[in-house]
């Protein structure tokens, strides 16, 4: 009988700030880690949780308990390609380690992701979660706030809205300047260059709005790195009969299909009666539906690459089709019932309610195929276990 302790870094700020790959096994390998990672970024709270493991492990060892001690990592994207490399790299370790039991350390922050995926495959004797207690000096408003927008958790979280915000407010604001383009492109009587000119001076909020939206939804999503990492993981799966860029290019075109619909539909509703709040439902109303289809098809991708590979359809493509169907009904009868209630449109109540009441009814559906269907999980790089 033998007990592991388990240290978790989903996010696997261990290999992005130190290059040490998981999984790291033993007591003298896990300070090292440790140390390496404590080094790297000395206020990063997985070095504590490292540090508690290691810690939990002696204090076994000292009581006559057969114990190891491992760290296992995920991957920066932290999801469904994180949870794979975790689950790969926790069979690795309970394969060397032949532990019968586990005791699972964390920081507290994702224990409702973490904890089924190892109780699934071994036995879990306690869970510690490790907090770390602040210095009073270094609590004040401006350090925190800066802490936070350095973090790449808490920035998906907090910039990452706020840019999508100021990236949307920013296009509506220059509606009328691309109209002004567009008539002047298509020589429309009484619109030149000047007009242009003097559409981009009266639109300079707008622009400044935009340009700062642009710019806190990069520094939030990385999107020069992701771009860098995403053509070297396409050259990959080129190679390896991958459907993903061709699904990909697919939806990106569906989802310029929604904003090419959706701007004219705001186009034609531009007038003095209108407001902001109605531009906005006109929008939504020609273009929603693309939108979601776009994600539909980028998330079939890994229907069809299981199917390929591996003769499957996991189980949880129906549930996020499902999902995704049923949320667009839902938002459309919402749209629909708030351009009724303004007298936006000339369809009457049946037709948002009924939006509505398929909505529902899919995601109940979803809901209950989802306990149905046969659980599917990745056990190894050669094959699932059904």
């Amino acid at each position: 009988m033998k007990v592991l302790v388990l240290c978790i870094d989903r996010d696997d700020d261990l290999g992005l700030k130190t290059k040490i790959e998981g999984p790291v096994i033993g007591r003298h390998e896990c300070v090292r880690a440790a140390l390496a990672l404590g080094i790297a970024d000395p206020e990063d709270a997985d070095t504590n949780t490292m540090l508690a493991a290691i810690s939990t492990y002696e204090e076994l060892t000292k009581k006559g308990i057969s114990a190891e001690v491992a760290i296992v990592t995920g991957d920066v994207n932290v999801g469904y390609q994180s949870d794979i490399e975790l689950t790969r790299q926790l069979e690795e370790a309970l394969e060397v380690t032949m532990a019968t039991s586990v005791v699972l350390i964390s920081n507290g922050a994702e224990d409702e992701y973490i904890f089924p995926m190892v109780s699934s495959r071994i036995k879990i004797d306690s869970v510690r979660s490790v907090i770390v207690r602040q210095s009073k000096g270094i609590e004040s408003t401006w350090y925190f706030l800066v802490k936070i927008l350095k973090d790449a958790k808490t920035r998906k979280k907090i910039i990452a809205p706020f840019g999508t915000i100021l990236l949307a407010l920013g296009l509506l604001l220059l509606i009328p300047m691309f109209t002004t383009i567009i008539d002047v492109a298509n020589g429309v009587p009484n619109k030149s260059i000047d007009d242009i000119m003097e559409s981009i001076s009266a639109n300079v909020a707008g622009i400044i709005t935009f340009v700062l939206g642009l710019f806190l939804v990069q520094n939030a999503f990385r999107i020069r790195e992701s771009i860098r990492s995403g053509i070297k993981r396409g050259k990959r799966s080129i190679y390896q009969g991958d459907v993903t860029i061709p699904m990909f290019i697919f939806a990106v075109i569906i989802f310029i299909l929604g904003i090419v619909r959706g701007y004219e539909a705001v186009t034609l509703a531009v007038s003095p009666n209108n407001h902001l709040t109605a531009l906005i439902l006109y929008f939504l109303d020609s273009s929603f539906y693309w939108f979601m289809s776009a994600w539909l098809i980028f998330e079939s991708r890994r229907m069809v690459n299981a199917m390929i590979h591996r003769e499957t359809i996991p189980r949880g493509f129906w549930s996020l089709s499902m999902f995704i169907v049923a949320s667009t009904f839902l938002m459309l009868g919402l749209i629909h019932y708030m351009m009724f209630s303004w007298n936006l449109t000339t369809a009457d109540q049946l037709q948002y309610i009924t939006e509505i009441i398929i909505g529902l009814g899919i995601a109940l559906g979803g809901a209950v195929l989802q306990r149905r269907v046969r659980s599917e999980t990745w056990i190894s790089k050669e094959g699932w276990r059904r």
